[in-house]
């Protein structure tokens, strides 16, 4: 334990903010997916209800509520069932130590800070942190993809969860840009499919890219089980609506 203390310590004089990366569903065959530029008519609105007002950050934000699946999700625990700090694995590439997803390299503030807490209030601070780092993002959103948007959001950045959710408006019969950026053309589009068509949609975008990706580093292909039980649990419980 003093050990890994100080290598902790250590570790946290050196850590420096890095920017994020940018039904189950089946295994898929990937085919190349071409990545429209022109914009077809947008439908009418369809199965939303917009709110005017963002929800705040709170014991009340049913967001934290979602985002405590996600630590649940993430989470490695200790005998007492509380939050556990652990080495990655080689290949993981989120840095070498983690606390329910929350790591070292691409959250090395929150990480530090979570770490650092009693075990049993790392649970709670987890969940906070989660849904203000994907809150920019999440809130521009219609509220009923929210809670699905922000588990995609964290697990693969607010970017990588805009091209998912791009591909799967594509494959909806929409015409948007894959370009990861959620602008106007994207936010209209989304008006005009099923909220749950567009989850299911762009959850198989998502695993049609962790196959692609684990193609093209085969170190990878050790997490995508793993990967594909998240896609289809994230799915399972936010995707119903």
């Amino acid at each position: 334990m003093e050990r890994y203390e100080k290598k902790m310590a250590e570790m946290f004089k050196r850590t420096q903010e890095v920017p994020a990366p940018s039904a189950p569903i089946q295994s898929p065959k990937i085919t190349a997916e071409p990545e429209p530029q022109a914009q077809a008519q947008i439908q009418p609105e369809v199965g939303y209800e917009i709110i005017s007002e963002e929800p705040k950050v709170g014991a009340e934000d049913p967001l934290v509520s979602a985002a405590m699946q996600t630590v649940d999700w993430e989470a490695r625990r200790d005998k007492r069932g509380n939050l556990s700090v652990y080495a990655l694995p080689s290949g993981d590439l989120g840095g070498n130590y983690e606390v329910a997803g929350i790591n070292d390299r691409y959250h090395p503030q929150a990480f530090k800070k979570i770490s650092s807490l009693p075990a049993e209030q790392r649970e709670r601070a987890a969940a906070e942190y989660i849904r203000e780092y994907t809150s920019p993002f999440v809130n521009q959103l219609p509220e009923q993809i929210r809670p699905f948007a922000q588990d995609m959001a964290f697990n693969r950045g607010a970017g990588g969860a805009t091209k998912y959710i791009q591909q799967g408006l594509n494959s909806l019969g929409q015409r948007v840009a894959v370009d990861g950026r959620l602008g106007p053309q994207t936010l209209q589009a989304i008006q005009g499919v099923e909220p749950g068509a567009l989850m299911q949609a762009a959850s198989q975008a998502q695993l049609q890219d962790e196959y692609a990706r684990a193609r093209s580093s085969p170190e990878r292909r050790k997490f995508l089980q793993g990967l594909e039980n998240r896609i289809n649990k994230r799915l399972s419980l936010f995707g119903s609506v």
